[in-house]
């Protein structure tokens, strides 16, 4: 089966009742948590992942969730999406997760790069946004990659572990897109 959006090691997919455990078991990984999440770092139930992943489909309004699935093993190393879309002003919010035994091989930046595609030569979109904690540097690395460029800091925003954690906010144009396509 062909799949509209791939690269060599992974491909963005529609999710699917299967993925239940894997989605809940890399949702409640606490460092992956802290480390992606700006909100209280919660424990999700079998069941929120299960109502999380019944309301992810080609029919939903307003946001766009991908399986992140290697195409090596079949296995899903994680998920992506552009959210809260801004269809007047054509500009949408970036979010990826990737399980914790797949960081650190570049994975996220290939699924990134993908969803980036998706968002400029499918939507149409004009800009893409995204915010990041700081302390996740892997990620801002993996962003950068991906031709977003810091364009703010929100200080202090986020409490975790003790003490306030600056956020990084980021950013992306359409017409950057053919700089990386050289």
């Amino acid at each position: 089966m062909r799949h509209m959006f791939s690269s060599e090691r992974i491909r963005l997919r529609a999710f699917e009742p299967g993925d239940l455990p894997e989605q809940h078991a890399m949702v409640n990984d606490e460092e992956t948590a802290l480390a992606m999440t700006r909100g209280m770092p919660y424990p999700s139930s079998m069941e929120d992942e299960r109502q999380w992943l019944s309301q992810q489909s080609s029919y939903t309004h307003g946001e766009y969730q991908f399986a992140i699935e290697s195409r090596l093993t079949g296995d899903l190393i994680g998920r992506c999406g552009v959210t809260r879309l801004d269809w007047k002003n054509r500009v949408g919010e970036m979010a990826i997760m990737v399980g914790k035994a797949y960081q650190g091989q570049g994975l996220g930046t290939e699924a990134m790069q993908l969803l980036c595609s998706f968002c400029f030569r499918q939507l149409n979109l004009h800009r893409l946004k995204m915010s990041v904690l700081k302390t996740n540097a892997a990620a801002i690395r993996c962003y950068e990659k991906c031709g977003f460029q810091e364009e703010g800091i929100l200080r202090e925003e986020v409490f975790r572990n003790g003490r306030y954690v600056d956020v990084v906010l980021m950013g992306r144009l359409c017409r950057e897109e053919d700089l990386l396509d050289t």
